[in-house]
């Protein structure tokens, strides 16, 4: 059996007042997180009123409406969802989740000029949206 060694610590030791240089650690900010909950329902009704209102007739603008529907309808269940006593996060990364697919497919699809700014515009509002309610909030 062996003999049981004292162990030093390598860490040095500081004192208990706190020093001048000390950050406090940084806290949600209460005011962004209902100003992101509201651009997200912005964005996500915005996609679905350009789905129906803005999109073309032909072929392309049937797939791009279904795309933009089917992303609006998760950035939407993901608003309401943060006003529900469930968790926030899984809500916030939906929403962000939803504007990064809109904004890739506005960026690399091959569609018509309305197309490509309402799936843009949308995307940009969702992940604005998603970095408000991050910042703010305070539910884990």
């Amino acid at each position: 059996m062996a003999t049981p060694v004292q162990r030093t610590s390598h860490v040095p030791t500081t004192s208990a007042a706190p020093s001048a240089t000390a950050t406090a650690p940084v806290e949600p900010v209460p005011v962004v997180a209902p100003f992101g909950w509201v651009l997200a329902i912005a964005g996500a009704v915005g996609i679905l009123l350009a789905t129906w209102l803005v999109y073309p007739l032909d072929d392309d603008g049937m797939w791009a409406g279904y795309r933009g529907s089917a992303l609006g309808t998760v950035a939407l269940i993901g608003a309401m969802w943060l006003r529900s006593s469930l968790p926030a996060k899984p809500a916030i990364g939906l929403i962000g989740l939803s504007g990064v697919l809109l904004v890739l497919f506005g960026a690399f699809l091959d569609n018509p000029h309305r197309v490509l700014v309402s799936e843009l515009s949308a995307g940009a509002v969702l992940l604005l949206a998603a970095g408000l309610l991050a910042a703010g909030s305070s539910r884990r």
